[in-house]
């Protein structure tokens, strides 16, 4: 039997939404809950992190290799690193539980942020559209452009990472790391279709979709 697949290109970063989770990895409705759709960062580096099978050598009398086995590495995280070039403050309070939003009485009531000591208990999405590079940009069937969706949805341990004052533009590093998704959580996912959550401990979803991003806006919105 063979599967038929389509292959793409990513290319580029278009779009990334921040979801509120609960620490079971749901998302947060109604008055608690927080969405955010930005456009204005510069790279998202996902990196993998694995144990290390355990070896197991054993050497004759004569110093020769009598066994040599090393079991298979495992998979237990990504660790991720969002850089932001344009700062919406309601971003940090939303991957940092001890982060506070600064506001104003007058619109636009959020100014700022401040960040307090402690452990971070908050727990998060985070989604990323790209572009299709190349002849395969379009469907082929409705000639609607194809996009190229990544889902880490549920991330935690956020912190700040380097945020360096020169005579550069300066940009802020979010940083997390992440855990299984939770079955609930793509309850209305258009860019995952149905289907996509199983018993799977699944951490990174990457799929090419027809279905456009959400639209960036500033500040917090809720959710869904």
């Amino acid at each position: 039997m063979v599967t038929y697949t389509r292959t793409y290109s990513p290319i580029k970063g278009r779009v990334f939404r921040v979801v509120l989770l609960n620490t079971c990895g749901v998302p947060v409705t109604g008055a608690s809950s927080a969405q955010l759709v930005q456009s204005g960062f510069t790279q998202v580096q996902s990196s993998a992190e694995y144990e290390d099978g355990d070896e197991y050598i054993v050497k004759t009398a004569d110093n020769d290799l009598c066994v040599n086995e090393q079991d298979e590495a495992i998979l237990k995280r990504f660790s991720l690193t969002a850089t932001i070039c344009s700062i919406d403050p309601g971003l940090v309070p939303t991957v940092i539980s001890t982060a506070r939003l600064l506001t104003y009485s007058e619109a636009p009531t959020g100014t700022g942020f401040a960040i307090a000591e402690g452990k971070n208990s908050a727990h998060f999405s985070l989604e990323v559209w790209q572009r299709v590079a190349g002849s395969g940009a379009c469907d082929p069937v409705t000639g609607a452009p194809l996009w190229v969706y990544n889902a880490w949805p549920h991330l935690f341990d956020g912190q700040i990472g380097d945020y360096n004052i020169q005579s550069e533009p300066s940009q802020l590093e979010l940083m997390a790391k992440s855990k299984p998704v939770s079955a609930l959580w793509t309850a209305g996912n258009a860019w995952l279709g149905s289907g996509a959550i199983s018993v799977v401990p699944d951490h990174w979803f990457q799929n090419v979709t027809s279905v456009s991003p959400p639209t960036p806006y500033a500040g917090i919105a809720a959710y869904p």
